[in-house]
């Protein structure tokens, strides 16, 4: 009788303990998947990094040099800023709007925030996707002296009254 009673116990802990390490389990596969991801995200980083040719201009190391240095910037921690910037480009860096799709520039703007001393975090697709569609509803052209359709434009006519380019202004008392 009593190792009757004593079966149904062992058969529920072991159910239980099934249960727990099924739970275990389920939660270490999570962890692991999420490490290859970060791992996977990281390793795509970098190849966008060295195929963009970011390095020729930021360092392979990013202590900078034509382009500003990575290594502990604060600004890197806004990751709207660091996606528009890849998006636009600004000075002599060149927009990635067209070369880098939405998944190559998150992966990368990722690399740059959590490497050489940052760790700002992660950048999604989607959030570059919603940078990306905000930019394209705002049309500015990056050099304002050139019309969307690349031609220059006309420069405005000075205010009536006015001096001749080129020409002093008379002193105040002559005015």
């Amino acid at each position: 009788m009593q190792f009757s009673m004593l079966w149904p116990s062992r058969r529920l802990g072991t159910v239980v303990g099934l249960i727990a390490l099924g739970v275990l389990s389920g939660r270490v596969t999570a962890q692991v998947q999420q490490k290859n991801a970060d791992e996977i995200t990281a390793s795509t980083g970098i190849q966008v990094y060295k195929q963009a040719r970011c390095y020729a201009c930021h360092g392979e190391q990013g202590f900078g040099g034509v382009g500003p240095s990575f290594r502990q910037d604060r600004f890197l921690a806004i990751g709207d800023y660091v996606i528009a910037q890849i998006l636009l480009g600004r000075g002599i860096m060149p927009s990635f709007a067209e070369a880098l799709n939405d998944e190559q520039i998150a992966a990368v703007a990722t690399y740059i925030r959590d490497s050489w001393g940052n760790g700002f975090g992660d950048v999604k697709a989607d959030e570059v996707a919603i940078i990306r569609k905000q930019l394209s509803t705002e049309k500015t052209p990056q050099q304002p002296h050139v019309s969307a359709s690349g031609q220059p434009r006309q420069a405005p006519a000075p205010p009536s009254g006015g001096q001749p380019p080129g020409q002093p202004l008379p002193p105040p008392n002559m005015r």
